[in-house]
């Protein structure tokens, strides 16, 4: 555990980033449930996995700027 303010923030980001990784699972269970059923559903789930995606990569950049 980090003793410092950056080391604490550092730890945050890091879970942040397991957080979405959690998240992006999820999208993935989503996502092989809808199969080809439902496409407005499909695109929907795939657009939050974009935007998931760009969160995290933010989250890896703070995390390797701190």
């Amino acid at each position: 555990m980090g003793s410092n303010t950056r080391g604490k923030i550092k730890e945050h980001l890091e879970g942040m980033h397991k957080n979405l990784e959690a998240y992006k699972a999820h999208c993935a269970a989503c996502l092989v449930l809808i199969a080809d059923k439902n496409l407005t559903a499909q695109q929907t789930i795939e657009n939050l996995w974009s935007i998931n995606e760009q969160l995290d990569d933010f989250t890896l950049l703070a995390w390797a700027r701190m």
